[in-house]
């Protein structure tokens, strides 16, 4: 009879073992501390929206991962700052839901859009809330595939640029005239409105 396990020999004598036919588990299977911290977030939440019922909800669009540290910072001790994937939130909102039927948190569930986080109010008001939020705001570069969530354009008068560089403004369409040796646009020229998506050029 031929054994099912083929047994190879080496040159010493010695015999391997068979091979033991073991089954791993799934590699996206959550592990018993994924379990735990999802847990804590989602009763972290929960006590939040029950305890601490005045929150703002704030996107967090391109904001810097320096200037949330800073919000952070300067909210110490009057606020809770809680970030979150959306399905995160949304299941978390769903717990609540039915062990809070009254707090509000279904119609809170079914506002979670975009990229968002709570900002709770537990020792001051909404008002120091938003004081301390525009305090940090920041401008940034526009980039390629962003929406605009503000306008930009160009404004009228010098540009600085010399009258070699009229083809650059010939091929955007926009109108110049040379002064004093410089390019200057004829009147103003929009860029970018407001809702609209960022292109390459």
């Amino acid at each position: 009879l031929k054994s099912r396990w083929p047994t190879p020999v080496d040159p010493g004598g010695s015999v391997d073992p068979p091979s033991a036919d073991v089954r791993s588990a799934p590699a996206n299977m959550p592990n018993a501390e994924k379990l735990a911290k999802k847990s804590a977030y989602f009763n972290k939440l929960i006590d939040l929206c029950v305890n601490s019922p005045n929150a703002l909800i704030v996107n967090v669009d391109h904001v810097a991962s320096k200037q949330m540290q800073d919000i952070r910072l300067e909210l110490r001790g009057k606020a809770v700052v809680l970030m979150g994937k959306n399905t995160m939130i949304r299941k978390a909102l769903e717990i609540g839901h039915e062990k809070h039927p009254d707090a509000g948190m279904e119609k809170l569930r079914a506002s979670i859009q975009g990229n968002i986080g709570f900002i709770f109010a537990t020792n001051c008001t909404l008002d120091d809330i938003r004081e301390t939020l525009s305090k940090h705001r920041r401008l940034s570069a526009a980039k390629a595939g962003q929406v605009a969530v503000a306008a930009l354009n160009l404004p009228s008068g010098p540009t600085g640029m010399d009258p070699s560089q009229t083809n650059f403004f010939q091929a955007l369409n926009i109108g110049t005239k040379i002064v004093k040796g410089q390019i200057e646009l004829v009147s103003e020229f929009p860029i970018l409105k407001t809702g609209e998506k960022v292109s390459p050029s």
